[in-house]
């Protein structure tokens, strides 16, 4: 290697370390910046306030503390959050957009509710919490919950996410009318609607096909008077549909 060279290389070298220097004195000048103003977009299940009283934000004279990974670290861990994007916009204000996390349900167990999330993750549900206008889960086969576990092993759990996905992707209508799955322990699944008066019997195995049968039965008894004297619809036995029908007599009603 010649001298010229040498000295070529050794100038490289120089302006490379002199370049990370000054982009590593950057990004921490970057970070100690001045916060007067954090806003927050792409709440929908509670208020910003309430996502700021979780993070410890709600006291600007604190915000002289803050960086912008404190802030984002903060937020993110709020059991709604599933992602939190952190940005300073000048003139000491911080633009803060999370996105929550998609629930499908809300479990009951033990009188204590929680929420499900798309990815069976349980969370508790915290007061205040808005828009939650979703189907229950109830008696499920489950000792106890572990807030912001994923669930994806649990049988009962799974199978109630897999009724209530597919009853809101072939039939919104009574999607939006599904009150309850109710996992009996273990026992036979039932389907609360708030259209019916009566439950729908699914049992166990093939659970998800019964429940697109029972959506295509239901075309057929929509809007029917008969709806008005059954008890039950039963869809146990494969092939079989059976009816639960009051017979009104002097005795009083009876099943049929």
């Amino acid at each position: 290697m010649t001298k010229k060279q040498k000295i070529f290389n050794l100038s490289v070298m120089i302006i490379m370390i002199g370049l990370l220097v000054y982009f590593t004195l950057a990004l921490r000048e970057s970070d100690k910046i001045r916060v007067e103003i954090i806003s927050l977009d792409g709440n929908i299940h509670l208020s910003k306030e309430q996502y700021f009283e979780f993070s410890n934000l709600l006291d600007k004279a604190q915000y002289g503390n803050l960086t912008l990974q404190v802030i984002k670290d903060r937020i993110q861990k709020h059991p709604y959050v599933a992602r939190t994007d952190v940005k300073y916009d000048g003139a000491g204000k911080v633009s803060v957009k999370i996105s929550e996390k998609e629930f499908e349900s809300i479990v009951l167990l033990n009188d204590k509710q929680f929420l499900l999330t798309e990815d069976l993750q349980i969370l508790p549900l915290l007061s205040k919490t808005k828009k939650i206008d979703y189907p229950f889960i109830s008696n499920p086969f489950l000792e106890k919950v572990e807030p912001k576990k994923f669930y994806i092993n649990n049988k009962d759990l799974v199978t109630a996410a897999k009724i209530i996905s597919t009853v809101k992707l072939i039939n919104p209508e009574l999607y939006d009318a599904l009150n309850v799955v109710d996992l009996q322990n273990g026992g036979d699944i039932t389907l609360d609607f708030s259209i019916l008066n009566y439950p729908v019997i699914i049992g166990r195995g093939s659970e998800v096909k019964r429940t697109i049968y029972f959506n295509n039965f239901w075309t057929y008894l929509k809007g029917k008077e008969i709806n008005n004297i059954m008890e039950y619809v039963d869809m146990r036995f494969s092939g079989h549909v059976y009816l639960g029908i009051k017979e009104t007599s002097t005795e009083g009603n009876k099943k049929s």
